[in-house]
């Protein structure tokens, strides 16, 4: 896994046409299994939320 592999919770937000507050409801999911610090990190408040890749995959599913 590179950098540039890691994404905001934001630019998936953006790049999947995704509303902000849906993934961050999905976050919070025991359905999807999220483990923080593996597939998703939160840098604190006001500040951005960390995906992995698989934490990606594993966020956009969860609509599906």
């Amino acid at each position: 896994m590179e950098l540039t592999d890691i994404r905001t919770l934001k630019e998936v937000a953006r790049d999947y046409n995704i509303p902000y507050q849906t993934l961050q409801w999905r976050l919070d999911s025991k359905a999807l299994n999220m483990i923080e610090g593996v597939d998703y990190k939160r840098l604190g408040q006001r500040m951005p939320t960390l995906l992995s890749p698989q934490g990606v995959i594993k966020i956009l599913k969860g609509g599906y």
